[in-house]
C-alpha cells in the first residue's frame, strides 16, 4: 500500500460517526439493505442494526460492493431487543414517519448518540412505540 492511500484510510476513519446509527425493521428487499449500507458508509456510520427474526439476513453483495468490508451489520429477532440494545448504548431512537406531528429531522439534537429506525417495508412502524418520530419528507 503506498503512503498517500494509507494517508486516506486514515482520513476516512478519522471521520467514522461511531454515535451514529441506523436500524432496518424487517426491510425484505436485498437492494434496500445494500443500499443503506452503502448510505451508512458514504456518511461515516461503521455499524448498522437490522430486524430480522429468520437465521440469516439477505442483501446484495454486489449492491453493497465495498461497504460490506467497512460497515458491520448487527442483527436482531426482534425490534423490542433491538431498541433495548440501542439504549443500552445510550442512544436516543428516533424513528422516520410521515407524519404532520413528526418533528422535522434538521431540529434533531444529533450531538447525542442517535439511531434513526426504518420502518418496515410493507406495514410502517407503530406511532406509539416511538416517543421522537422524525420527518423525512422535505415536501408533501
Amino acid at each position: 500500500m503506498n503512503s498517500k492511500r494509507y494517508e486516506r484510510i486514515c482520513e476516512m476513519l478519522a471521520r467514522r460517526q461511531p454515535d451514529l446509527t441506523v436500524c432496518m425493521e424487517q426491510v425484505h428487499k436485498p437492494h434496500n439493505v445494500s443500499a443503506v449500507i452503502r448510505t451508512a458508509d458514504a456518511v461515516g456510520v461503521h455499524e448498522v442494526h437490522a430486524v430480522w427474526p429468520s437465521s440469516r439476513m439477505r442483501t446484495m453483495a454486489s449492491a453493497a460492493a465495498g461497504s460490506n468490508s467497512w460497515v458491520q451489520v448487527k442483527t436482531h429477532r426482534t425490534i423490542a431487543d433491538a431498541v433495548g440494545h440501542l439504549k443500552g448504548q445510550g442512544m436516543q431512537i428516533l424513528a422516520t414517519h410521515l407524519s404532520d406531528k413528526a418533528i422535522d429531522f434538521r431540529e434533531i439534537d444529533y450531538t447525542r448518540p442517535t439511531c434513526i429506525l426504518m420502518g418496515q417495508e410493507k406495514p410502517a412502524s407503530p406511532r406509539k412505540r416511538w416517543r421522537w418520530p422524525i420527518r423525512t419528507s422535505l415536501s408533501r
